[in-house]
Parts: C-alpha cells; sequence; structure tokens
C-alpha cells in the first residue's frame, strides 16, 4: 500500500509540474523582450528528468515565469507610477529627477585617484600596442572620450546623493595622463564643451547619451583636431545641415526605466544634408539600404537613440565612391551611432565595428586586413575605468 501511495504521489507531482507550464503559457504574454527594461526576457525552460533531478528546473521555471506572468508590465508600470506620484520617492526604479534632467542613483563608495593609478597602466599599455600597430599599417590613431550624461549634468544632482564628481575628475585626469606619457593622441570632449560653456542643449534630459547638437559639436573638434594634424577633409557646416526636431515622442534610456512616466517633451533632433554625400551601406555583411536616420512611420510613433544609423551593427560599411579622400575606421560604443551619420560625409570609406557584436576577427586583425588612414576610438569615459568592456576587448 506504501509503495502504491508513493508512486501516486510522484505522478501527481509531475503531472502538476507539467500542468503549470503549460497552463501559464496559454495565458502568459508571447513576447520575447522587455521593451522598457531593454533586455531579453527568459526562455521557457525543457522538462528534463535531469533538470527535474538538479533542480536546474525549477530555477529557470520561476526566472520564466517571472518574466512572463500575465499583466506583469501593468503591475510594474502602476508600481512604477505609484512610487513617484504618490510615495514621492526620490529614487525610483535607479533614476533621479535631477532638477530637469534624469540621472542613475550612484552608490557612496568612489574610487579614489591612486587606484585609478594603479589600474589605468594595463589599459593605456593596450592603446599604445594598438596605436603602434596603426602606425605600422600607415594610419594615425585617436582616442576621443565623451563624458556620459550623468556626468555631463553632474552639478544637477541633488545635495543629499552622491554624483561621483571627485571619482570622475580623477578618472579621467589619469587617463589622459596615461594615454599622453605613452604618445597616444586623446580628444578630451569633456574639456572642449566645458570650453563652449556646456550648453545643457548638447545632452538629452532623459537618455544616457547626448543628443546630436552634442555629437554635432563632437563632429567639429574631431574633423579640427585631423585638420591640425595634415589631414584636408571636406567638413559639413552648420549651414550645410537642416536641424530638424522629430515630432515623435522621444523614450530614452533614462526614462524608458520609469515607463515614460516622467513628464516630458523633449525631442530628437537630426541633421538632413540640404546636399547629401550619396553612400552605398553594408551592414554584418550585407547590402542594407538603411538611411542614416530611421524614423518611425508616424508621428505619434515613439522613437530612441537607435534612430541613428538604426542602432548597433557588428559592422557597418558606408561607401561614398571618392577615392581622393582618406578611409577611416570607427570603433567604440553606441556613442558613435550619431556621430556616424556626419564623419562618413568626410571620408571615402567609413568603417564602423562595434565589438560587442563583432566577431569575425580581432581588432588589430581587421587594421592588418583594410589598412585605413585613420582609426577613431570613440566612447564614453565610463571606459576609463576598465580594460574589457564595449569595445574594449581585442588581441595583444
Amino acid at each position: 500500500m506504501r509503495k502504491f501511495t508513493d508512486r501516486a504521489f510522484l505522478a501527481c507531482l509531475l503531472a502538476v509540474l507539467l500542468a503549470v507550464p503549460a497552463g501559464v503559457a496559454l495565458w502568459s504574454h508571447k513576447e520575447t523582450a522587455a521593451y522598457y527594461e531593454n533586455r531579453s526576457l527568459a526562455e521557457r525552460p525543457a522538462l528534463t528528468l535531469s533538470s527535474l533531478w538538479d533542480g536546474s528546473f525549477g530555477t529557470a521555471f520561476e526566472s520564466w515565469y517571472s518574466d512572463h506572468a500575465p499583466g506583469r508590465t501593468t503591475l510594474l508600470k502602476t508600481d512604477t507610477k505609484v512610487q513617484m506620484d504618490v510615495l514621492k520617492r526620490p529614487v525610483v526604479n535607479g533614476i533621479v529627477d535631477a532638477g530637469g534632467v534624469l540621472v542613475p542613483y550612484l552608490d557612496y563608495d568612489e574610487w579614489s585617484e591612486a587606484s585609478y593609478r594603479s589600474t589605468v597602466g594595463s589599459i593605456a599599455d593596450r592603446f599604445a600596442k594598438l596605436n603602434d600597430h596603426i602606425e605600422a599599417n600607415g594610419g594615425v590613431f585617436r582616442y576621443v572620450g565623451l563624458p556620459e550624461q550623468r556626468i555631463y549634468f553632474e552639478d544637477r544632482f541633488p545635495t543629499y546623493l552622491n554624483n561621483h564628481e571627485k571619482e570622475a575628475g580623477a578618472a579621467d585626469r589619469v587617463f589622459a595622463e596615461a594615454l599622453a606619457d605613452r604618445g597616444v593622441a586623446f580628444l578630451d570632449m569633456r574639456a572642449v564643451y566645458e570650453s563652449q560653456g556646456n550648453p545643457e542643449s548638447y545632452y538629452s534630459a532623459v537618455d544616457h547619451h547626448y543628443n546630436y547638437y552634442g555629437a554635432y559639436a563632437a563632429y567639429r573638434a574631431i574633423l579640427e583636431d585631423l585638420s591640425a594634424a595634415g589631414f584636408d577633409l571636406p567638413v559639413l557646416t552648420e549651414e550645410d545641415l537642416d536641424f530638424q526636431e522629430l515630432p515623435n515622442p522621444y523614450i530614452g534610456s533614462r526614462n524608458r526605466k520609469l515607463y515614460n512616466l516622467w513628464p516630458n517633451s523633449e525631442k530628437a533632433v537630426i541633421g538632413v544634408q540640404k546636399e547629401p554625400v550619396a553612400f552605398t551601406r553594408t551592414d554584418n555583411g550585407q547590402p542594407s539600404e538603411k538611411p542614416l536616420f530611421v524614423t518611425p512611420a508616424e508621428g505619434y510613433m515613439p522613437t530612441t537613440y537607435n534612430l541613428y544609423m538604426g542602432g548597433d551593427f557588428g559592422e557597418t560599411i558606408l561607401e561614398t565612391d571618392r577615392p581622393d579622400l582618406p578611409d577611416v575606421l570607427i570603433f567604440g560604443d553606441s556613442f558613435t551611432n550619431a556621430l556616424e551619420t556626419l564623419l562618413y560625409a568626410s571620408f571615402d570609406e567609413t568603417r564602423v565595428l562595434d565589438l560587442r557584436h563583432y566577431k569575425d576577427m580581432s581588432l588589430k586583425d581587421y587594421i592588418s586586413a583594410y589598412q585605413p588612414d585613420i582609426v577613431l576610438c570613440i566612447q564614453n569615459d565610463t571606459f576609463y575605468y576598465t580594460a574589457t568592456g564595449n569595445g574594449g576587448v581585442w588581441e595583444d
């Protein structure tokens, strides 16, 4: 009798384990990505004897159920609204309303200048080796460092929160010194923006990137730096561009974490060339018809920073069929996207690598294969802190 009872219990347990996922699958949503969280949702786990025995099924199922439970987004959005408008919490979903701009909450631990000096050598050494490799292949290298939005608006943080101002200043100073000591040319856009008065119009209030005006200022600074180095390049002046504010609601990465509930009238801006420089485009090895700005079909539809070049690609190549101009290779993080729509117009061939996604060959092998005249590393200043990360990995 006991044996029969045990078997019946196991059969019922197995039936429940099988029924629950099947039932949830019928009434859970079918999305594979969380739009507001900007991440992929957990995939439904396969039930096997092995995963059931070692407990991995239960863990994976819990993650999947948490991601796919009906009404999940509505509940999270409602909770966010309650925290913002009813409880008036100063930090909601890791985001702070800093007097008209959204910035991330930062903990109170900071790296000291001494700590940065103890780690920056290995990072700078890798750029020095890269610089040598580029020069050996007939090119010149520039590291273009851009402040992230939280650094640009560091003075807007509430006084009771830590804006990491000392840490950021130390990192900038130590990184610049390390590159200079190794003969690596560094264009510090934070200093350039400061010399221009840090216009508020350069950076988004709701996104961690600059806006198109900030990108255009960076474009002009890069071209001026290359001109001083002896390159004769055509430049898109303000008179050559029609700066247009899109009608679409703009959902930046900061407000996205608040389910776009923070009152926001910001609009994305694009710079349309009055006499466009024609190009052919290739993305990830395939011919592409994507324009420089990928905008929604209707004015009421939201847009994001991904409108510039259509977002991130492992490799993008823009050819303008002007062989009298030099070729450029750009690598870095998403801060390159807006700049790509401008920089390509000053070169014959523009190659862009996002090393988070491009895996066909190492950066050094790529340089050896295509021998660009100019190589630009364009990254935000969070990459001064680590030798690994977006655009920070290549073979020595």
